[in-house]
């Protein structure tokens, strides 16, 4: 049986790693798709 909780608690923390990346992946993405928006918004004002 320890195997196998092991193996539960090893897949259990996978997927909470996969989770993080993927949120973190998701932030950087919406910051890409932002940032030239802002950015063309300061050289219009400039």
């Amino acid at each position: 049986m320890i195997p196998v909780l092991h193996d539960v608690r090893a897949a259990f923390f996978l997927v909470i790693a996969l989770g993080m990346l993927v949120f973190i992946c998701a932030m950087a993405g919406l910051g890409a798709v932002l940032r030239p928006v802002r950015w063309s918004d300061r050289t219009g004002y400039r």
